[in-house]
């Protein structure tokens, strides 16, 4: 069954489906997460042919790619704690603050900003030179 491997390429991001940007480690987000064979198909935009090439060489490389693929997972969270972390600092809101609270006061302080910028823009347009 080695006839699907040629499908999959070495690239600096991994063994990836030959021609596409997507990655066995993508495609293994999915195995993960049970879901069926056309719905991965379909969301990766890849063959029935393409997807058997990866579980071959799933396959064939279990150790190694599993070992690649929890590092690839550990680093993806310490980057969503590092981007968390910048925008808590960052943020005008207290980290307790409630979502749908935050939302509220980021919809009025947008209005509020929309009406100074048209009252600024009313009061250009009547106060300029006339011909």
């Amino acid at each position: 069954m080695t006839a699907f491997i040629p499908l999959i390429e070495e690239t600096p991001r991994g063994p990836s489906i030959a021609g596409t940007r997507i990655t066995v480690y993508s495609v293994m987000d999915y195995l993960k997460g049970d879901w069926d064979r056309d719905f991965i198909k379909r969301v990766m935009v890849i063959t029935d042919e393409q997807l058997d090439a990866v579980l071959e060489y799933i396959a064939q490389h279990k150790e190694e790619v599993e070992r690649d693929y929890q590092r690839i997972l550990r680093r993806s969270e310490e980057l969503r704690a590092h981007y968390k972390k910048i925008q808590t600092e960052r943020s005008p809101f207290p980290p307790d603050m409630p979502e749908e609270e935050k939302r509220a006061l980021m919809r009025q302080r947008i209005a509020e900003m929309k009406q100074a910028t048209q009252a600024k823009d009313d009061n250009h347009n009547t106060s300029g030179p006339r011909p």
